[in-house]
């Protein structure tokens, strides 16, 4: 998990395709704690999918980083600010913003693992995490059955193992250094998506 999203940004700039790496290495981590955070997976990977898709498509080239696709699907209106048009694939900015969100919880979830010093559980870390990040963002619905998904989350030991290490010590090193290149990489997000105007897509 150490590697996630290392090698994704450049100066100001994401590399899509190391971006989505990142993402499937945190969703091998979310599979990894338990068949509750199935359904949470199976839907990032959905989103991971729909990117892969424009970056493997026709257009693939204006894909490669976010700049790039950003520019693009701007300059040929492939973007709807006002509602999502059914029956169409998503577009290339609106589901990384979805991932976007998800991003900062896992970061906040991930640092407050490493910062824990070997105590506290796991379900209020990840439950105080999702409230202060991605709640807001769901249905009262959706909300609810999270907030069942965290009280199954497997005791602090375990979830060390997950991450392939026995000791706090060496799990805060791995969260901390993989929290690290989250940030990076979600400041630089948020600062394009700002720009643009685009932190609210339908």
């Amino acid at each position: 998990m150490i590697k996630a999203f290392h090698s994704s940004f450049i100066e100001n700039d994401i590399i899509l395709g190391e971006y989505l790496e990142g993402w499937r290495e945190l969703i091998k981590f979310m599979d990894a704690l338990g068949t509750v955070f199935t359904f949470i997976s199976q839907e990032t990977m959905t989103k991971v999918n729909i990117l892969q898709g424009y970056l493997n498509g026709e257009n693939g080239k204006s894909y490669r980083t976010l700049l790039t696709m950003v520019k693009f699907e701007l300059e040929n209106e492939v973007v709807n600010f006002k509602e999502f048009p059914p029956n169409r694939v998503p577009s290339g900015c609106r589901t990384l913003l979805r991932l976007h969100r998800a991003l900062k919880w896992l970061e906040v979830f991930l640092y407050k693992l490493g910062m824990s010093e070997g105590h506290g559980q796991t379900s209020e870390m990840c439950a105080d995490a999702y409230h202060k990040t991605l709640a807001h963002h769901h249905s009262w619905f959706i909300r609810q059955v999270a907030e069942v998904a965290f009280l199954a989350l497997p005791p602090l030991k375990e979830m060390y193992t997950v991450v392939c290490v026995q000791k706090h010590e060496e799990a805060k090193t791995v969260l901390l250094t993989t929290v690290d290149s989250i940030v990076k990489v979600y400041n630089i997000t948020q600062e394009v998506y700002t720009m643009n105007g685009m932190l609210d897509l339908p």
